[in-house]
């Protein structure tokens, strides 16, 4: 089974539960906890026995390694522009607010 089926049935069996102590007998929560250990038991060997996808070979292993290596330089070189950019727009609005002082002074005199 899936584990999102073995998931939604512990749901399932927990709120059946509850409703039933609430409403009904109090004796059948009683079953509640041997049904969700069974439950729990089968979610546990899917897990343990599920074989992981893909190639497990050192070479392809090593060309992810590689291509991640090749992004994380990418995004610190993207950064260092990032940062190049910010300055150099500080600089022009500086430049700018300068202009419009001057500006405001000719028209002030």
């Amino acid at each position: 089974m899936d584990n999102k089926t073995i998931e939604k049935t512990i749901l399932l069996v927990w709120l059946l539960f509850t409703i039933r102590f609430i409403f009904v007998s109090h004796w059948e929560i009683l079953f509640l906890w041997p049904t969700l250990l069974v439950l729990d038991g089968l979610l546990q060997d899917n897990t343990t026995n599920q074989k992981n996808p893909g190639d497990k070979s050192p070479r392809a292993n090593g060309i992810n390694t590689q291509e991640n290596l090749k992004i994380q330089e990418q995004w610190k070189h993207s950064m260092d522009l990032d940062n190049l950019i910010t300055k150099l727009m500080d600089e022009e609005i500086k430049k700018a607010r300068k202009k419009i002082a001057k500006k405001r002074e000719k028209l002030g005199q």
